[in-house]
């Protein structure tokens, strides 16, 4: 048994936080639109959002796991293939940094705990009691199937945006989106979920590369 895993996972058994599903209500929502699927609005979506290799969120994260549970402020970076994601847990517990890129990431624990993997699913989990398929959320959290693994099944609502999204053992609900400040309509509410694992992702802040922002549509 690995005891730096237990010992977190004694620490993280809160609540999820109500306050979780309130975040971003300032924010101008873009719901999920009923009725057949636009595939040709999608098409073009899925272009422009597959060119998107620059971009920043602020948010809320919670992961829950059988009977723990963790929440953290999360400020992802994405720059190309480097992403760099900061997780800030309730006092400091569970806080840490991800860095690199998909074939090896770096994690910092403000526990002083350094450790590199290029499995982030089962590493996150061994080393620090929770996990995120952080290799494949680069692609989810913009509303798009990772480019790897099993060919994703995708249901797409009328507005040409993804509603729901199942690649290998994950399943993605887009449950709404909302409209950045460049005018454009990225994913507000996500939860991402498999066999004993639940991750919930409330974004307040999509930040976009300038030539992004001046670019029209959704």
């Amino acid at each position: 048994m690995n005891c730096r895993r237990t010992e977190t996972s004694r620490m993280k058994r809160w609540l999820l936080p109500a306050a979780l599903l309130l975040l971003a209500g300032c924010e101008t929502l873009a719901p999920r639109v009923d009725g057949p699927a636009d595939l040709q609005a999608w098409e073009a979506r899925r272009d422009w959002l597959q060119e998107l290799d620059r971009w920043r969120l602020e948010g809320r994260v919670a992961i829950a796991m059988q009977d723990d549970g963790w929440n953290a402020n999360l400020d992802w970076t994405q720059a190309g293939e480097h992403l760099e994601v900061n997780f800030s847990g309730p006092l400091g517990v569970g806080s840490a940094r991800v860095a690199g890129t998909p074939a090896q990431l770096e994690v910092h624990t403000a526990d002083g705990e350094h450790f590199v993997t290029t499995d982030p699913e089962i590493d996150l989990y061994w080393q620090l009691g929770w996990t995120a398929p952080l290799d494949r959320m680069r692609y989810w959290v913009l509303g798009l199937p990772g480019p790897a693994g099993d060919s994703p099944a995708l249901q797409i609502d009328a507005a040409g945006r993804l509603v729901q999204l199942t690649q290998g053992a994950w399943t993605v609900e887009y449950i709404d989106y909302l409209v950045t400040d460049s005018g454009r309509v990225l994913p507000r509410k996500i939860e991402m979920r498999r066999e004993g694992v639940r991750i919930r992702l409330v974004v307040s802040d999509w930040v976009l590369p300038s030539k992004a922002r001046k670019a029209a549509g959704n």
